[in-house]
């Protein structure tokens, strides 16, 4: 195999499960995780690495684009974070299931852009705690991509 060739999608989510768990151990978020928007239509976006969970629940979050904070950062292809993501209900559209499955009370997410420039999928990471974010959580998640 040419090593110049471009990685693989196992390698890719080998990489992804390693920054995962870089950012877990090395930062202190109590959840981290990356989800991942599918190729193929309907787009949609699922939870598929993740660190410090609580459950399995978040396999079964599938989303679309622009429902939650995975789904906002996919459309928008801006970093997004929040202070008070308790405050959102099922009815709201800033309805966050990872937050509410992993009971999340701040976070902050940044969009993983591939080689086109597209956005690929989402890096999230989470307080359990009322632990303050800003956009300098976001720029820091982003030093890892």
């Amino acid at each position: 195999m040419n090593p110049e060739q471009p990685t693989s999608l196992s390698d890719n989510q080998i990489n992804y499960q390693k920054i995962v768990d870089q950012i877990y151990q090395t930062e202190n978020f109590d959840f981290v995780g990356i989800a991942i928007q599918s190729q193929n239509p309907p787009h949609s976006i699922k939870w598929s690495f993740v660190a410090g969970n609580s459950n399995e629940r978040f396999r079964k979050i599938v989303l679309r684009s622009g429902i939650g904070i995975a789904g906002l950062v996919v459309r928008t292809g801006k970093p997004f974070w929040d202070n008070n993501l308790t405050e959102y209900e099922y009815t709201s559209k800033m309805y966050t299931p990872i937050a509410k499955s992993e009971t999340l009370q701040t976070a902050a997410a940044v969009p993983i852009i591939d080689t086109l420039g597209l956005v690929d999928g989402v890096l999230l990471a989470g307080y359990h705690t009322h632990t303050i974010v800003s956009e300098k959580t976001a720029q820091k998640l982003s030093q890892y991509l």
